[in-house]
């Protein structure tokens, strides 16, 4: 690893039920790797109407900060991953996104960055203003507060916890 330090937003989506322990070792794991700078709010999202705990998501913005190229980052985002499965015996889900890596433009098959649903997903820009308000989006060349403050309302979706009791800063 090189001595230069980048700054990343990293999206975090994980199953409710479960998911305050699973969301701390992940971010043990994200530490080993770099600094984690800031945390956003953790927000539930409900994926029904009905709005049940068992079928919710929580969801949060991290600001890292690390000496990996964003391809090491990329491949420490996706290594965390895990697709539950279905049964008695499932695994939760965990999904991170790498929503940007410095002010880094990237359109490939295998990465996007700025990652386009950022500011299309009012919970997500919300979040990512959160961790880092400041961040100027390269090609909307506004700042993250900006965009969220033009943001639609986030449905389906309701403060959880505050980011920070997940990490020990």
């Amino acid at each position: 690893m090189n001595s230069t330090r980048h700054l990343a937003l990293i999206y975090l989506t994980l199953d409710l039920v479960g998911g305050v322990e699973k969301s701390k070792r992940l971010l043990e794991k994200m530490a080993e790797c770099g600094e984690i700078a800031a945390i956003s709010s953790v927000y539930k999202r409900y994926l029904t109407e009905d709005r049940q705990d068992l079928s919710a998501r929580m969801e949060f913005v991290v600001r890292f900060e690390t000496s990996m190229s964003v391809d090491q980052c990329l491949h420490m985002v996706l290594s965390q991953c895990e697709q539950g499965a279905p049964g008695l015996l499932q695994r939760s889900h965990a999904e991170l996104t790498l929503l940007t890596f410095d002010d880094m433009i990237v359109m490939s098959p295998r990465l996007t960055l700025p990652y386009p649903q950022m500011h299309q997903d009012p919970l997500i820009i919300r979040c990512a203003a959160e961790a880092w308000g400041a961040y100027e989006h390269p090609i909307y060349q506004k700042s993250l507060s900006e965009i969220a403050k033009s943001a639609q309302p986030a449905k389906q979706a309701e403060f959880y916890i505050q980011g920070k009791s997940l990490v020990d800063f």
